[in-house]
C-alpha cells in the first residue's frame, strides 16, 4: 500500500501543475478572446478577466488549493507566467502585432513586430514571477483558521475593490454602460465578501469565549 501511495504522488503533483497551468491559460486567452463581444454577457466578461485583480485572484487560488507553502508559490507563479503568455500569444493571432511594411510599393505586406511582442510578453512574465511568489503565499496563509487568515483571506477582495474603484473615477465617464456597470457590480461583490469575512470573524471570535465558558 505505501507503495502505491508513493507512487501515486508524482501523478498526482502532475495533475496538480497541469490543472495550474490550464487555468493560467485560459484566463490569459479568453480575456482578449471575448474583446469583441457583442453581447453585454461576453463583454463584461472580458473586462472581469481581463483587470488586474482577476489574475492575482488566480494566483491566490492556486496557493489557497496547496497546503505546501512551496508548492502554492510554485504553482501561483507558474500559473500567471502560462497567462500572460497565452494572453500575448492569443493577441498576437489577433493581429495586434502586425503592422505593414511601407518601403513596400504595394503597401500590402505584413509582418510581424516581434521586439514590441517579445518585450510585452517579458515584461509582464517578470512581473508575474514577482507578484505570483507574493499571491501564492497569500493564498497558502489564508488556509490558517481565525484571525491568523483573515488578513490574507480578504487581500483580494480589497485589491478589487481598489482597482474597481480607481476604474470607476477614472476611465468608467469614457466608456459605455456596460463598463461602468460591470465595474460598479464587481466592486459591491467584492465589498460583500469583506463585510462577510470581516463579520465572520466577529462572530467567531465572540463565540470562543461564550464555548470556552459552557465547556467549564
Amino acid at each position: 500500500m505505501s507503495a502505491s501511495l508513493t507512487g501515486s504522488r508524482p501523478r498526482t503533483r502532475i495533475l496538480v501543475f497541469s490543472a495550474a497551468l490550464t487555468v493560467g491559460a485560459v484566463v490569459g486567452v479568453l480575456g482578449p478572446l471575448l474583446i469583441d463581444a457583442t453581447h453585454p454577457v461576453g463583454h463584461a466578461a472580458h473586462l472581469v478577466l481581463s483587470a488586474g485583480w482577476s489574475w492575482a485572484a488566480l494566483a491566490f487560488c492556486v496557493g489557497l488549493a496547496r497546503k505546501s507553502r512551496a508548492e502554492s508559490v510554485f504553482l501561483a507563479t507558474a500559473s500567471l507566467v502560462t497567462a500572460v503568455i497565452a494572453y500575448y500569444l492569443t493577441k498576437l493571432g489577433q493581429g495586434t502585432y502586425l503592422t505593414v511594411d511601407l518601403d513596400d510599393p504595394t503597401g500590402v505586406t505584413p509582418y510581424v513586430l516581434w521586439s514590441a511582442f517579445a518585450s510585452k510578453t517579458l515584461l509582464w512574465c517578470v512581473v508575474a514571477c514577482v507578484t505570483g511568489p507574493v499571491l501564492g503565499l497569500a493564498g497558502n496563509l489564508a488556509r490558517n483558521p481565525g484571525p491568523r487568515g483573515l488578513p490574507f483571506r480578504m487581500l483580494v477582495p480589497l485589491l478589487t475593490v481598489v482597482e474597481m474603484s480607481e476604474r470607476l473615477r477614472v476611465e468608467s465617464p469614457l466608456q459605455g454602460p456596460v463598463v461602468g456597470a460591470t465595474w460598479t457590480l464587481v466592486r459591491m461583490a467584492a465589498l460583500t465578501v469583506l463585510v462577510a469575512l470581516a463579520g465572520r470573524a466577529v462572530m467567531t471570535w465572540r463565540l470562543r469565549p461564550a464555548a470556552g465558558q459552557a465547556e467549564k
